[in-house]
């Protein structure tokens, strides 16, 4: 090789390196300015999500008064989740304390069409994913609190489906299993599994080296340990309408839900002795208090949360399961497949007589063309993802081992029924958002003691062990109730609020200061 073939193939090397920071500059550039725009109002016609599909409740799923109404006393913008938990904590409380209240919910698309009606119907917590997350910023005692919010969750779901007799919403306890294929991953885990049977001993962990994990859990050699513990799982659409189904019975002329009528603006002003005037697409109603449960668009609304909060588009599919290792479990068990620090698809199967239910599976976070960057300050849920799609196409064969496996001609074989993308949001300490706004968060003049603004937002792809509780706090707080001792009911915790609410995620003007979302970098 000469002077000039070293000279040649040097600048080749260097040409490809500036290239690769060229192209890395302009894609944080672009990701900056996506975040910077905010939100824009939900796409009228996003991807059918499997979920939304054979509504048990078909009434609901464009409800709409013949005229708007022109006041209320509290708007909810949002019929997700966090809607339906904010809403019914308002009515329970306030029928405890004898008092009236009159709820306007609207709905920019169909009901509960948002992140709620679109994610991964997992009611997990994964404590080697963030215990060491809440232990780094807020310290031992206060990320066991924060981890056993989470945790509680899934009794207060399966009770309330239970007691309401939910049955539509297919909500039940599964053994869940993490299966690791990056060894650092796993006995990462593994420490932290370690820590847990002494600061959360009732939360119970079994770790699986590779020998055993495929011969247990039917997976190939590329997984190189596991984990199982307890989880659950639910249809989320049919949980939150069936919610909303029972709120429009019990209080009926209280409550009124209003679809496809998306929010313009929100203003403070002075009618009829209401503090807030809410323009929609359909007209103006005046209001007492303002609740956003929007969960990724709360900064189109509340232009103030676009540095600290951003949207990032997530990906879902569902699947027939063919001839795998998960099948015959008849709904009971759910899969994450870990690839590393927070890098993991996520699975359920759906309950069916002959085990044979589908496979509903989502993630592949970082298999967009720019790793996941591209997705982030996206809130474009009528499209989806090429590349992340592939990646949940074909991840199930290569992961599941087909080895015991007796084929039967009977059954058709694994295919892709469905794919569609949703809408989650990440916050700058990857904590909800929740409370009362003051006017400086809120951008809208004084608050007062009688009127004022509320949020209950952010849950960074985890709604399902965030939301709930989260907007039954949120209803607390905004009825007066939090320092008193409320008499435990299904999907309620009881007593005071302090006792299981952690005070990390109340928004106050300290929080607000302290995070921005460029941040957010160092979460990922």
């Amino acid at each position: 090789m000469g002077v000039y073939d070293l000279i040649h193939k040097s600048w080749k090397t260097l040409r490809t390196a500036i290239n690769a920071l060229l192209h890395l500059n302009r894609t944080f550039e672009a990701l900056v300015a996506r975040i910077n725009h905010g939100p824009p109002l939900p796409n009228r016609n996003p991807i059918k999500s499997y979920w939304l599909e054979n509504p048990p409740f078909q009434g609901l799923v464009d409800a709409q008064s013949n005229e708007l109404p022109t006041e209320t006393d509290v708007i909810i913008i949002g019929s997700g989740i966090t809607g339906a938990a904010v809403a019914r904590s308002l009515l329970q409380e306030s029928k405890r304390k004898g008092r009236d209240i009159n709820i306007t919910v609207l709905e920019a698309r169909d009901i509960c069409s948002g992140a709620t009606g679109r994610n991964g119907g997992h009611i997990k917590v994964s404590p080697h994913e963030s215990f060491e997350a809440f232990e780094k910023k807020f310290g031992t005692e206060r990320a066991v609190s924060l981890t056993k919010f989470q945790l509680r969750h899934l009794e207060c779901l399966t009770e309330l489906c239970r007691s309401e007799n939910f049955v539509e919403a297919e909500c039940r306890v599964v053994e869940t299993v993490d299966l690791f294929v990056d060894q650092k991953a796993f006995d990462k885990a593994c420490h932290t599994l370690g820590r847990m049977k002494t600061l959360l001993p009732e939360f119970a962990m079994h770790s699986y080296q590779q020998k055993d994990a495929r011969e247990k859990f039917a997976v190939s050699g590329h997984v190189v340990g596991a984990l199982s513990y307890r989880a659950g799982a639910i249809w989320p659409y049919r949980f939150v309408t069936a919610v909303w189904n029972k709120l429009l019975q019990e209080y009926a002329g209280q409550i009124t839900i209003e679809t496809n009528t998306p929010v313009l603006s929100v203003q403070r002003g002075q009618s009829s002795g209401r503090s807030y005037k809410v323009y929609t697409d359909r007209g103006v109603i005046v209001c007492t208090h303002v609740v956003h449960a929007t969960n990724a668009w709360m900064g189109h609304l509340l232009p103030s949360l676009k540095s600290k909060s951003t949207g990032t588009r997530a990906h879902m599919s569902a699947q027939n399961p063919g001839y795998h290792g998960y099948q015959g479990f008849h709904g009971d068990r759910s899969w994450s497949i870990v690839y590393g620090d927070n890098d993991y698809d996520y699975m359920t199967q759906r309950p069916s007589p002959d085990g044979m239910g589908d496979i509903m599976l989502g993630g592949g976070t970082f298999r967009s063309k720019d790793n996941g960057l591209d997705q982030i300050g996206v809130w474009d849920d009528s499209q989806i993802d090429a590349f992340t799609s592939a990646h949940l196409a074909g991840i199930l064969p290569i992961i599941f081992s087909s080895k015991t496996q007796q084929p039967n001609t009977q059954k058709s074989a694994r295919s892709l029924q469905q794919h569609w993308s949703g809408i989650i949001a990440l916050t700058a300490d990857s904590l909800p958002f929740v409370g009362e706004l003051d006017a400086g968060l809120s951008g809208r003049g004084s608050v007062t003691e009688d009127a004022s603004e509320w949020i209950s937002a952010g849950y960074n792809g985890q709604g399902m062990v965030y939301a709930w509780l989260c907007g039954t706090a949120l209803g607390i707080i905004i009825t007066g109730s939090e320092h008193e001792d409320i008499p435990a009911s299904p999907g309620f915790p009881g007593g005071v609020l302090s006792e299981w609410f952690p005070k990390e995620m109340l928004l106050d003007r300290k929080r607000y200061d302290k995070i921005d979302i460029l941040d957010l970098a160092d979460e990922l």
